[in-house]
């Protein structure tokens, strides 16, 4: 498939078409070492396209995984915090989270910049599984299993779906939902008079966080585990 290279330019960079016409006009965009200066000139994902010595990604769709840092939010507002400030300029400028974790929560956190896949994982009638690790300030009490386990009713009078719930250690568990109130598992836990003390999501789907990412670290998703996503999974 070929596109022009003005809206090459343009839907890698995010300006306008507009522009992205002058500047290819003006002889700011290099394609396989040669200067072109047709806005209409035909390129594809094969060649080597660069704007101002920086190399553009021709690719339809950016899928990627971070491992979020304790410390960011999940916003395209352009604040210190956000976790957009840990990627080039050349995908911070396409990308948007797909759902949110809060502030203090770490782990598994997907951005991209087609919607579809967003709608697909975050809409309520598909269900995706988020898997979350818990460290909790007092030991989960057996009984208080069934009660997360089952649907339980929040504070402000919220009711949760059913979700499982796995036991590491006495302050330590594993929670599977297939919902994202807002910070429904610190709530969950509160129901039962426990406080989470740290939060970090490990899994989306089918698809586990990458272990070799650090806090902070990010990759390219491959075409299988976009495929993972797409499979469905249940409780």
């Amino acid at each position: 498939m070929t596109v022009r290279l003005d809206g090459a330019l343009a839907k890698a960079t995010g300006m306008g078409r507009k522009d992205a016409r002058q500047y290819v006009n003006r002889g700011a965009v290099t394609v396989n070492g040669e200067v072109i200066r047709k806005a209409d000139f035909s390129v594809s994902l094969s060649d080597e396209i660069l704007f101002r010595g920086e190399t553009l990604d021709l690719r339809e769709h950016l899928y990627v995984m971070l491992c979020k840092p304790e410390g960011t939010v999940c916003t395209t507002e352009d604040v210190a915090e956000s976790v957009l400030r840990l990627f080039p300029d050349s995908y911070r400028k396409r990308l948007f989270c797909v759902g949110r974790l809060d502030k203090d929560t770490t782990g598994l956190l997907l951005l991209t910049d087609d919607g579809d896949f967003d709608h697909r994982l975050m809409s309520p009638k598909h269900h995706a599984e988020k898997e979350y690790a818990v460290t909790l300030a007092q030991p989960l009490k057996e009984t208080d299993i069934p009660l997360l386990e089952g649907g339980m009713t929040l504070e402000n009078g919220e009711t949760t779906r059913p979700c499982r719930v796995e036991k590491i250690s006495d302050g330590a568990c594993r929670i599977t939902l297939c919902e994202g109130k807002y910070h429904q598992v610190k709530r969950m836990f509160a129901a039962v008079g426990n406080r989470v003390t740290a939060l970090r999501r490990i899994r989306i789907g089918n698809l586990p966080l990458d272990p070799t990412l650090a806090d902070g670290e990010w990759r390219d998703l491959t075409e299988e585990e976009i495929a993972l996503l797409s499979a469905k999974s249940e409780l």
